[in-house]
């Protein structure tokens, strides 16, 4: 199969290109008009497959409570926005839950589910946070110290599919092991939750953390005389930094600025999406919160009677929006923070970009990032 258009996002340009699909791989990449198309989108942007390595559920349900059927739904949901591979992310909540749905989330990506959007496996954004008010809507009753027994239980649970692992390193008190024990297993170590100094976050980074978990949101702010954890993710050149970029988690001008300071090829752009995410406005009791949660007329999830945010209800494809027409980030950095950097984050060789060889996962978009066709391994999503 060929599809074509004008626009297609190509060595980091947009520019008329053709694609040949054959069976679940892109296996050329031609000029437009080249050879008859089976499909012609005009003037449609074609993308990589979007990629949101921070999201944790949609509609009612989560991955600390997953279910095979609610695997399915979401995973057969996502691809709506454009988004073709995720991670199930988890949060801090009671050990012997999230063992439970770890497995249901092992047992479903070994199932080799082709019908829906890739799980390309597990982010463990909690329990593993900070005893302080950078925590944020996590809640602390079910905090726990990450050592290498810990680590090896929860990737067990989920066979072997914990890949990405967030920790707040001051509660390591100044011993790294267990972010060496992580790297030695191939997983990615991120830096979140955490009100750690500068020159802590320094000694994470040289024990092998790679990334900032939703930068500027449950970490200790940039001073002038103490840089804390976002000057850090500003600093360290080789480390990636998630980022809500709606205007509401992270102001329009503090996302450019870490757009700048990352540049095109460190910047990750995430929903952090959760439960509530489809829900209309009102106040929704949730598993694993000490709190009710309120969804605002505009869509902002608060712990109620707070200004405490507690994850986001947002769109990928529309997060990818604002971030080129509102925080004004250029196109390419905003492009390549939601296709091939959290690939390459992830240590991933054959998704996130349109190249021979690589994965057949790709998006239709219009303008404005509204999605209008979604293929993944080779073939057209139905709606």
């Amino acid at each position: 199969m060929i599809i074509q258009s004008t626009r297609v996002y190509f060595e980091e340009k947009l520019q008329p290109k053709q694609i040949e699909i054959r069976k679940d791989r892109i296996v050329g990449v031609y000029p437009y008009g080249l050879f008859k198309a089976d499909r012609d989108y005009g003037d449609l942007i074609i993308t990589p497959g979007l990629c949101d390595v921070h999201n944790h559920g949609y509609n009612g349900g989560n991955s600390n409570t997953a279910t095979r059927k609610w695997l399915k739904e979401w995973t057969e949901y996502l691809p709506s926005e454009g988004v073709t591979a995720t991670l199930a992310s988890i949060s801090s909540f009671p050990k012997e839950e999230l063992l439970k749905s770890l497995k249901n989330i092992g047992e479903f990506i070994d199932s080799g589910n082709r019908n829906g959007t890739h799980i390309l496996g597990v982010y463990e954004e909690g329990p593993f946070i900070c005893s302080t008010k950078e925590r944020g809507a996590q809640s602390l009753e079910y905090q726990i110290i990450p050592n290498k027994k810990i680590i090896d239980e929860f990737n067990d649970a989920c066979n072997g599919h914990l890949i990405y692992v967030m920790i707040a390193p001051e509660m390591l008190k100044g011993n790294y092991s267990v972010i060496d024990y992580c790297v030695s297993k191939g997983m990615k170590v991120a830096l979140g939750h955490t009100g750690a100094t500068f020159e802590i976050c320094k000694e994470a980074i040289e024990h092998g953390a790679t990334s900032f978990t939703h930068t500027y949101n449950g970490m200790k702010g940039l001073h002038h005389r103490e840089p804390g954890v976002v000057g850090a993710a500003m600093y360290y050149d080789g480390c990636y930094a998630e980022c809500i970029c709606d205007g509401i988690h992270v102001n329009k001008i503090a996302a450019n600025i870490l757009a700048k300071t990352k540049g095109k090829d460190k910047l990750i752009l995430i929903t952090d999406s959760v439960t509530i995410k489809g829900y209309k406005p009102g106040v929704y009791e949730l598993d694993g919160k000490d709190d009710s949660v309120t969804v605002s007329e505009k869509g902002v999830a608060y712990l109620t009677g707070t200004d405490t945010l507690s994850g986001s209800c947002h769109r990928l494809n529309h997060i990818l929006d604002y971030a080129i027409h509102e925080a004004k980030i250029d196109e390419v950095t905003a492009l390549n923070a939601v296709t091939i950097n959290p690939m390459k984050m992830l240590g991933i060789s054959d998704r996130g970009l349109i190249k021979e060889n690589y994965y057949a996962d790709l998006a239709v978009f219009d303008d404005r990032f509204e999605n209008k066709a979604t293929y993944i391994n080779g073939k057209e999503w139905k709606r």
